[in-house]
């Protein structure tokens, strides 16, 4: 009589055990999925913002173009980055990347208003500049927003419990952090003797 009433505890046991396992992991996998979600939320829209950019520099190449013909590699590089931006659009790491050679090639152009002074007057390009500047602003709170998203993603899926069920349940650490460009690192020379 004893060995059976030991057998149904160890039975009782096993399945309490199973029964806070699984819904342990269905709580951890619930979880992951949602988190997972919004990361790929925030990527939808930031990819808004994005693509709003995108829209823009057409405009605004064409209107310096009328004033800037020997700025010919300036606005190459940007129909090129804008291009790779556009075909890299459905991978997150591609698509990050060629947002940040976007990112080098568009500072150019916002300077050269400074060699122009007709340029600086025009006001089809003071409005897309400054349409494109409140993008950019708008860019760089979007980009935060996804990094942030991401991090609570990635750190939820690495604490345990959650690390053991993730990968089970097929979850993993995702690197797709927008990242600055290491040049920015470097201060420019300022010269006031010019």
């Amino acid at each position: 009589m004893k060995g059976i009433w030991v057998a149904l505890g160890v039975v009782g046991l096993f399945v309490v055990v199973l029964l806070l396992g699984a819904g342990s992991y269905i709580s951890a996998k619930n979880q992951m999925v949602q988190l997972n979600e919004d990361v790929n939320q925030s990527y939808s829209q930031l990819n808004v913002v994005q693509q709003r950019r995108l829209d823009l520099i057409p405009n605004l190449v064409a209107t310096v173009k009328g004033y800037v013909k020997e700025e010919e590699t300036v606005l190459t590089n940007i129909a090129n980055a804008r291009a790779a931006v556009i075909a890299a659009s459905s991978d997150h790491a591609s698509s990050i990347q060629a947002n940040q050679k976007l990112d080098l090639a568009i500072s150019p152009l916002l300077r050269l208003q400074e060699q122009y002074p007709n340029l600086k007057a025009n006001e089809q390009f003071i409005r897309l500049s400054d349409e494109l500047a409140g993008t950019e602003n708008r860019i760089a709170v979007e980009r935060q927003r996804y990094n942030k998203t991401l991090e609570l993603y990635n750190v939820d899926i690495r604490q345990f419990p959650n690390s053991f069920w993730a990968n089970i349940a097929g979850f993993h650490y995702r690197d797709e952090y927008f990242k600055g460009n290491p040049a920015n690192g470097v201060a420019p020379t300022v010269d006031f003797g010019k």
